[in-house]
């Protein structure tokens, strides 16, 4: 499974090069169709990020099923053996994850690559090109940061920062949160706060301890799902809003995963929880 990874970063890494290198001269493709203007956003460099990673896994992982987001744009998703989630592998790619973020110059966007099997996440890259790193985590053994540069074998062991922020990200349809959770919390919502130039809450922000929590109304298995598994994969609390336990391949439908409540701790997740009961 690691093969797979090694095999694909060098194109990762160019990839994110490329994007940096044209973000401030980016080109918008048609929109999406899609709740919000987040997830509606697309861009050229979704477009070719993708394509890049579809030829290398054609190249050297034929044998491969692969979900891509753009995979109805695609001129190569009908040269993959499939796009659906088995029980066998599947590879899922975000080629811009913020899109949006992306299209308005802001540097908090991410690649997100990562290798399911048996439905089960194994391992998870995300790279955040204008911070110049990447974050890799595999179950069980898990997370590690490295340069943009640097090999998987150079990455270095990452743990949670000390928790320094009483605030918590909520997603786009859950603005009626905001009022139920100040009493505690500050909270950022990305229907309401979201105001380039300033930058946006991501999951890093948590791993470093400025962000104690999310709040996510319907998650995605290509973005928000994977950023889950590597928190988790780091200690923190991630549950369904039943209580149940993060498990992203419970309800999956149409690659969308049930909401999520992600927590520093178990007192903050418990924090949450009270609050919004």
């Amino acid at each position: 499974m690691i093969d797979i990874i090694e095999t694909l970063l060098p194109t990762l890494r160019l990839a994110g090069k490329y994007a940096v290198h044209i973000q401030n001269r980016i080109q918008a493709q048609p929109s999406k169709e899609a709740d919000n203007f987040y997830s509606s956003a697309l861009t050229d460099a979704d477009l070719t990020i993708q394509t890049a990673i579809e030829l290398t896994l054609l190249a050297k992982f034929p044998h491969l099923p692969f979900f891509g987001e753009e995979h109805d744009r695609s001129y190569n998703t009908k040269y993959f053996t499939g796009i659906e989630l088995t029980e066998d592998y599947l590879i899922t790619f975000d080629p811009i994850d913020g899109t949006r973020a992306y299209l308005d110059g802001l540097p908090c966007w991410s690649i997100v690559l990562s290798v399911i099997k048996n439905k089960r996440y194994e391992a998870v890259l995300v790279l955040q090109p204008r911070r110049n790193h990447y974050i890799y985590a595999q179950r069980g053994q898990g997370v590690f940061k490295g340069k943009i540069d640097d090999d998987l074998s150079l990455a270095q062991p990452l743990k949670l920062g000390q928790l320094n922020s009483n605030l918590v990200y909520v997603s786009y349809g859950l603005t009626e949160l905001k009022s139920k959770l100040e009493p505690k919390f500050t909270s950022w919502c990305s229907a309401i706060n979201y105001n380039p130039p300033k930058n946006i809450p991501d999951f890093l922000d948590l791993i470093n301890g400025n962000l104690a929590g999310f709040i996510i109304e319907r998650g995605n298995l290509i973005d928000s799902a994977c950023f889950a598994f590597i928190l988790k994969e780091l200690d923190v609390i991630a549950t369904h809003f039943d209580g149940t336990d993060f498990e992203p391949f419970r309800n999956v439908n149409h690659m969308k995963i049930d909401g999520l409540i992600i927590g520093f701790n178990e007192e903050i997740h418990r924090q949450i929880k009270i609050l919004l009961s």
